[in-house]
């Protein structure tokens, strides 16, 4: 694969991206998040959830229980499983078997993205802003939707914030503990919680403590490389589509022209909604809501009085395993192959009936 992958014949022209593009991409998270928690409100919703009756988590434990679900979701492992040590062997010895190459493969990507130099970035904002908003920064037009969109969300969060009465300190501390229970359950969720069966869901739990990570041969510095190539490798490959990388650079350079265009445009015109949207005085205490309540929406809150009983407590910490999770998923995404989900056996080390 990293032989294979091609350097630009020549270095690609990207005019700088203003100072507060990655700012942009932040609101439009928030707006999003805004425009969730306000239809929310308008059904009803929030004001059922902001009175429903929810447990204390710690934070260790949450992210603990998240840890453990993205390990699991990425590596293809039910994490409370009693083969789940076994399962995180196999997975640890397929990463260190293939050390040397991801090492290789990471210089290979790193040498095809420098002639590149700031489209990778460029892509990465477009699509967040695109993901939250559904925004493309490179159309025509994306800085007076974007500037239409931030507006419509900081007067969503303003009218919030006067509706329910919120202030920084009381209604932003509370979404916060409602967003870190919601965080809790979906945790849960995706580590197998049944509601009906909480007991058995707790045993569980109580038996993944006994977890060890085991050792990895990348450290976390160096993982972190060969994800972050990955991805700049996934949005640029998803740009060039099917053509080659020397006839894809004229529409590259030329998209990523209208992209530095049209964010130095929104900065100018927006950057004060900007700032207010994501912790200005007037809209701070809303937004903090917003982004907190958008992330609580996602969560079964059914669920909570059954949870809470549990007192998740002693799970264990993956540490750089939830960093080599991260690296595999980014491989899978990136060279559209199997790294190690969805492989049946994936190295020397697999077992009879793996």
């Amino acid at each position: 694969m990293a032989a294979g992958i091609e350097i630009p014949p020549v270095a690609i022209e990207v005019p700088p991206l203003p100072a507060g593009a990655a700012g942009l991409a932040a609101a439009a998270g928030v707006a999003a998040a805004v425009n969730a928690t306000a239809e929310m409100a308008a059904s009803g919703a929030l004001e059922a959830m902001l009175s429903a009756e929810l447990p204390a988590f710690s934070m260790e434990a949450v992210l603990a229980m998240e840890a453990m679900a993205q390990v699991g979701a990425s590596l293809g492992i039910d994490m409370t499983a009693p083969s789940a040590a076994m399962e995180l062997s196999l997975a640890a010895g397929a990463l260190n078997i293939a050390a040397p190459a991801l090492g290789e493969l990471g210089g290979a990507l790193g040498a095809a993205m420098e002639p590149l130099g700031g489209l990778p970035m460029a892509l990465g904002i477009n699509a967040a802003i695109e993901a939250s908003l559904g925004i493309d920064m490179a159309a025509p037009g994306a800085a007076a939707a974007l500037e239409a969109s931030l507006a419509a969300a900081l007067e969503a969060s303003l009218a919030m914030s006067g509706t329910l009465g919120l202030s920084a300190s009381a209604g932003g501390s509370f979404a916060m503990e409602l967003a870190l229970a919601a965080r809790a359950l979906n945790a849960a969720v995706a580590l197998g919680f049944n509601p009906a069966a909480p007991g058995e869901f707790a045993a569980a739990l109580e038996m993944a403590g006994s977890l060890e990570v085991p050792p990895l041969a990348m450290s976390a510095g160096e993982m972190g490389e060969v994800s972050a190539g990955l991805s700049d490798f996934g949005l640029v490959s998803a740009e060039m589509g099917e053509m080659s990388m020397e006839m894809a650079l004229p529409a590259m350079e030329a998209g990523a022209a209208g992209m530095a265009a049209n964010m130095e445009a929104a900065v100018a015109a927006s950057g004060e909604m900007a700032a207010e949207l994501t912790g200005g005085a007037e809209g701070g205490a809303a937004a903090e809501l917003a982004a907190a309540m958008a992330i609580a929406a996602e969560a079964p809150m059914p669920a909570a009085p059954a949870l809470a009983a549990m007192e998740p407590g002693g799970l264990p910490s993956l540490g750089d395993m939830s960093i080599a999770a991260s690296m595999a998923a980014s491989f899978e995404a990136a060279m559209e192959t199997p790294m190690i989900s969805g492989a049946p056996c994936p190295n020397i080390f697999c077992v009879a009936g793996r």
